[in-house]
């Protein structure tokens, strides 16, 4: 589905200091640990606070019996907004002119609930009731859409797709908000929807912007699945309960998704803070320069020598940087499901880890495939810190390798002195006939613990 881009107040053009493609909604937001400042640190750019007026006062929570006089409208939520808006010079963020959406649920009748909300935020004009402050939207009883135009014109409502709104009413809705379970009943945010609730979704989404309104669908499922889901079927408005984990997978979005020619990165540089003595002038990739405008060709072997019974002559030994299945596969898809690596016949697997670390590093993981044997993270083939035994060098003696049946181990581990490539190899005697013609042979290095005594597993492919 075409993701339509709405020209809303709500919906500012995003500054360089954006963070989500789309607006984070803190639902129930005084559930969290930190109630405002949770949501507000994750970007979220609408967060909803529960409000009665209680005992003369607007209290925030979900039923009368959780009101606390110390949980008061005004301490929670007003005053730490009007702080931060003050504090960053007239705007929720600094640097940003994203707007933050206040939305109160009205939990108590009506009126008077209603006018003393707009009574305690008529205080802070320069916060609520200025066109570039921040944006006031009233859900839970909402009052009758004929009423809209009874109360001043900084305050919206949210809007329910199942109203039909007089063009009049509909300039006061700020947002359609409505449950998920009314459009797909069984969908739990795993695996793919069934077609008859996507398409009940999809057009609950198109209605709505038919009407130029942000879309927010509350009872909805979260998870990987569900955020993809929702942004890429258009939804404006992802209702969360979960602010730090889907601030998480929306950040950095630029650069975390990639169509090929029309990929639009974020300004900026992608580097690391694991930085070794050599690399430490290197202060990361220029995110312009990373993308595609069209594919890359691959290489296929020809694979001419295949069945000659000779010993090979060369074994040239590439190791790569990244090259874990996660990256391989990113690669692939970023390629149109095309790299030189896939259309190898034979490929193997190294299970990996350095003596100083559970997770391996570019150095340590590539002193492995060089050299069979383990070293410490960062400067290549060491054992300690900046201790490079002779063994560990790529010039040192090449072995042959022992006699082995298919994918079985070396039970000890290989001479200090040899690395785990020879350059002339051999099919063993006792190979089997299926086993690949010799000039098709490769050899990857493993190791499964972490001490210096484990013996290197050798793998014959």
């Amino acid at each position: 589905m075409k993701k339509i881009l709405l020209s809303l107040a709500l919906l500012l053009p995003l500054s360089a200091a954006a963070q989500h493609p789309v607006v984070l909604h803190s639902h129930n937001d005084y559930n969290r640990t930190a109630p405002f400042w949770e949501a507000y640190s994750q970007h979220c750019r609408s967060i909803e606070a529960d409000v009665h007026f209680h005992n003369g006062d607007l209290l925030v929570g979900h039923d009368v019996e959780d009101l606390k006089p110390e949980n008061s409208f005004l301490r929670m939520y007003v005053e730490p907004v009007v702080r931060t808006f003050r504090a960053n010079g007239g705007r929720m963020w600094e640097g940003s002119d994203e707007q933050l959406q206040l939305m109160i649920e009205l939990k108590s009748a009506t009126e008077p609930t209603l006018s003393e909300v707009i009574e305690m935020l008529e205080g802070f004009p320069d916060v609520f009731c200025s066109p570039k402050g921040v944006k006031v939207a009233i859900t839970g009883n909402v009052p009758d859409k004929e009423h809209f135009c009874d109360y001043p014109a900084w305050v919206g409502f949210d809007g329910d797709i199942r109203e039909n709104y007089t063009a009049a009413q509909l300039e006061r809705v700020a947002l359609v908000s409505n449950s998920f379970r009314l459009f797909a009943r069984k969908w739990n945010g795993k695996g793919r929807m069934i077609d008859p609730e996507l398409n009940a979704v999809t057009e609950a989404i198109d209605k709505v912007h038919s009407w130029g309104k942000p879309i927010r669908f509350w009872e909805a499922p979260e998870g990987t699945t569900a955020y993809f889901t929702f942004w890429k079927l258009g939804v404006d408005i992802i209702n969360t309960d979960k602010p730090a984990v889907a601030s998480l997978f929306f950040s950095d979005w630029g650069n975390k998704n990639f169509i090929m020619g029309r990929h639009k990165v974020e300004a900026g540089v992608t580097g690391t803070k694991k930085l070794d003595a050599a690399t430490r002038d290197f202060s990361g990739f220029q995110n312009e320069k990373l993308q595609l405008t069209r594919r890359v060709p691959t290489y296929t072997p020809t694979y001419k020598n295949d069945g000659a019974k000779k010993k090979i002559k060369n074994v040239i030994f590439l190791i790569g940087d990244g090259m874990g299945l996660n990256q391989i596969v990113a690669g692939a898809y970023a390629n149109q499901r095309e790299l030189s690596i896939l259309n190898m016949k034979s490929i193997g697997i190294q299970f990996y880890n350095p003596l100083d670390d559970f997770i391996g590093d570019s150095a340590s993981g590539g002193s492995a495939l060089a050299t069979g044997q383990l070293s410490w993270t960062r400067p290549p083939t060491t054992t300690v810190p900046g201790s490079i035994p002779p063994s560990r060098t790529i010039s040192t003696p090449w072995a042959s390798p022992p006699a082995l049946s298919r994918w079985e181990t070396l039970p000890t581990p290989p001479p200090p002195s040899s690395t785990v490539i020879p350059p002339s190899v051999t099919a063993p005697s006792s190979s089997p006939a299926s086993w690949p013609p010799p000039v098709r042979w490769i050899c990857c290095a493993a190791a499964e613990q972490t001490i210096s005594k484990t013996p290197v597993r050798t793998v014959w492919t």
